[in-house]
């Protein structure tokens, strides 16, 4: 087995604290940007429920639309809730409180262990509340999608097979605006 270049360790290494460096200062901007996100699903997904309850379960697309967003609406406030607790959490470091009150209850440091460093506790925890967080958006995203089609094709199928081809059509045109966009700058490795 041959071994890898130190050049190859180092690249990986300097690759690995930029994308670190990356995500600590995207964060706010993904948290905030998931709040929207999720309190527009919320709102909506209440104003539909409340008129797809009225109708009733006439036929089989308002019973699937009711339940996709019956089943999104807790996801979407589980959502919202993990990312307030999130921002809310970086203004309180539960490690140095836990460790202080064990200290001052007479156990030694040792005893407790050493609390990890702040800054590195939260950005841990940050990065596991957006993992969370975004996983649960992308599933209610899709209940929601789900249930807009459903209640689109209760008033006619069409219009459900050309919401949905609009969505795609959309979502292309998104990714295709992504994949062109360049940054200011290119990024030139150091020598």
């Amino acid at each position: 087995m041959s071994k890898r270049p130190a050049a190859v360790d180092e690249t990986w290494l300097r690759t690995q604290a930029a994308l670190g460096t990356l995500l600590a200062r995207v964060t706010p901007w993904l948290l905030d940007l998931g709040n929207w996100i999720f309190g527009a699903l919320i709102a909506f997904s209440l104003v539909i429920l409340g008129a797809m309850l009225t109708v009733g379960p006439v036929d089989r697309a308002v019973l699937v639309a009711t339940a996709a967003f019956a089943l999104a609406l807790p996801l979407d406030v589980a959502g919202f809730v993990l990312l307030r607790i999130a921002v809310d959490m970086k203004k309180v470091d539960l490690e140095t409180v836990a460790t202080a009150a064990f200290v001052e209850a007479g156990f030694t440091s040792e005893e407790v262990g050493q609390a990890l460093d702040p800054r590195e506790s939260e950005q841990k925890r940050t990065r596991k509340v957006l993992l969370y967080s975004y996983n649960l958006l992308g599933l209610t995203a899709l209940l929601t999608l789900v249930g807009m089609t459903a209640a689109l094709w209760h008033m006619a199928w069409w219009i459900g097979v050309g919401f949905a081809a609009m969505l795609l059509l959309s979502l292309s045109i998104v990714g295709g605006a992504l994949t062109t966009y360049k940054t200011r700058r290119a990024v030139r490795p150091a020598k």
